[in-house]
């Protein structure tokens, strides 16, 4: 046990917390200040004040996202509770450092640079919807979403065009499920990890501009870019970069199918959907949270932080904080500040992808609910994560399309 205080049961991998988290939520808000203890993973604080969760994100001179596995440097354990065995490199560093490594793929995620991915992910939608004629029911994950977003993120980081299904449905199971089940795809990570290190040598040679080429030209800080630091920063794209954007369409959908108003407001207005993805962002969080730890002593909210203690800002707890958001545990398509919602971090660490999530999620949604108005979901069918402390996801979800799918 511990003299932390206030202390909280609260463990963010726990079944519990994949069925309860919007009720941990709301008893956390009601306390005094929505921040306390817990003794999970060798404990940590739970912060879901969307202010404080905004700045401690921001700050990285006071919290620190490193993770020192080999206690080289301070012995931080980085963004991930429990920690991670293998640093992610781009998102397990504090700047100066972690910016000129976010450098190299700033470039691939500019407005100008993603301006043709929306219609290419349009496109793999399209060929995901085709690819379902005839049948009187599908699968809403494995058989539309993640073709969808693998191939749009495999395609802009440079894989072959014909090796996107094996890594992609391999994160896809390392997502959700964990590393003692039997069907966890230790062997298909362990080819990918290969297959970063031929890409990696083969670009060397002939560079083609995708991000692949990026990495193994790129230098940091003078120096170029180490074989360990390409893999991961690949492997963070690969492993992170499509699970999170599933979740966001499909747990939209799943809300859309019973809402026909809903879904004719967002197909008659650009803006209205442009808001409702926000919307659905705050609502429906694809990551639960991220660790920081603090470098020095600090008070937050009337808790004494020490030196080296772990703060989990819980993003989902903190898009349902009711001083930010009126009214929290609705979900309201004409929230004015939605966009305020945290689910892609904040800080040097914000997500890079964000501008392509919502790309993608804007051509998914309105695809699919202009040209499959009567769509239904059997939820009572779905299978969700049997956790979600990483993504807030599911593994199938059963849906029926119109008569004739549109291709």
């Amino acid at each position: 046990m511990t003299d932390r205080s206030p202390t909280f049961d609260f463990d963010h991998q726990s079944i519990d917390f994949k069925d309860n988290w919007i009720d941990t939520a709301r008893r956390l808000h009601a306390m005094d200040y929505p921040m306390a203890w817990t003794d999970a993973h060798d404990g940590y604080w739970v912060l879901a004040d969307w202010e404080e969760a905004k700045r401690v994100t921001t700050d990285y001179e006071n919290f620190s996202s490193d993770n020192d596995v080999h206690k080289e440097r301070e012995g931080y354990r980085g963004v991930s509770i429990p920690q991670q065995t293998f640093p992610l490199m781009l998102s397990e560093s504090d700047p100066p450092l972690s910016t000129a490594r976010r450098r190299l793929e700033m470039p691939f995620f500019t407005p100008k640079s993603l301006r043709t991915w929306g219609a290419k992910a349009e496109e793999f939608f399209r060929e995901a919807l085709k690819n379902c004629e005839g049948r009187d029911e599908v699968d809403l994950v494995n058989d539309i979403v993640i073709p969808t977003t693998a191939r749009t993120t495999l395609n802009l980081v440079g894989f072959e065009a014909d090796n996107w299904q094996d890594a992609a449905m391999s994160s896809h199971r390392a997502i959700y499920l964990p590393p003692d089940h039997p069907d966890y795809p230790h062997t298909e990570i362990a080819n990918t990890r290969v297959m970063f290190s031929r890409y990696l040598a083969d670009r060397r040679a002939n560079p083609t501009g995708d991000i692949i080429s990026a990495l193994a030209h790129g230098h940091v800080n003078g120096q170029p870019l180490s074989d360990p630091e390409a893999e991961s920063m690949m492997y963070a794209l690969v492993f992170a970069g499509f699970d999170t954007t599933t979740s966001a369409v499909v747990n939209a959908l799943i809300w859309l199918a019973s809402r026909p108003g809903a879904r004719e407001t967002l197909i008659t207005s650009p803006q209205a959907m442009s808001l409702g993805i926000e919307e659905f962002l705050r609502f429906f969080p694809p990551t639960p949270g991220v660790g920081r730890n603090a470098r020095h002593d600090v008070e937050i909210g009337g808790r004494k932080v020490r030196a080296g203690d772990r703060i989990f800002c819980w993003l989902g707890g903190a898009n349902r904080d009711p001083k930010k958001f009126s009214d929290p545990d609705t979900l309201d398509l004409t929230r004015a500040n939605a966009g305020d919602h945290l689910s892609f971090s904040a800080g040097p660490h914000r997500c890079l992808g964000a501008p392509l999530a919502k790309l993608e999620i804007t051509a998914m949604l309105g695809t699919f609910i202009r040209e499959m108005p009567d769509y239904t979901i059997d939820e009572d069918r779905a299978v969700r994560f049997p956790r979600t402390g990483t993504i807030l996801g599911y593994s199938s979800v059963p849906v029926r399309l119109n008569a004739g799918v549109a291709a």
